[in-house]
């Protein structure tokens, strides 16, 4: 077993860095992310299914045909292949505990690659067949 203070990690965050990896199981992921006032999230997919769940803090959670203003103590379910982005209009961080279960090779094959995003301009899918796409989302950074 192993115990981690998360909101401790949060406070080592580097400068324009979102997410914090706590654990990496070989079917499980578990992670936060940090979203400071100001901060998009640029519309994306996974091929694995994620939960969120509000640590500190409020923000949005956009889908194509929703949205929702998440607060402290909620959480999302975000299907496989489900685009979506988050932000954070208001005047405090957010905070995420994120996981998800490790996507198999044929959730991978479905999707197109590791991570999915849309191009505002042309409104077609960026795939990242990796992951580790540069995120194009605007940063904003705590003071």
């Amino acid at each position: 077993m192993k115990v981690l203070d998360v909101m401790e990690m949060s406070k080592g965050r580097k400068k324009g860095q979102r997410r914090i990896d706590l654990f990496r199981r070989e079917n499980l992921e578990t992670w936060i992310l940090i979203f400071p006032p100001g901060d998009v999230q640029r519309m994306h997919n996974h091929p694995s299914d994620r939960t969120y769940y509000v640590l500190t803090g409020k923000g949005i959670m956009k889908g194509r045909n929703e949205t929702h203003e998440l607060t402290q103590g909620q959480i999302i379910s975000i299907p496989a292949h489900e685009f979506y982005e988050g932000s954070n209009p208001f005047d405090e961080p957010m905070i995420l505990l994120g996981n998800s279960h490790k996507a198999t090779e044929e959730d991978v094959a479905k999707a197109g690659g590791q991570r999915n995003e849309i191009d505002e301009k042309t409104g077609k899918r960026i795939i990242y067949q990796h992951g580790g796409g540069q995120d194009m989302g605007v940063l904003a950074d705590w003071n």
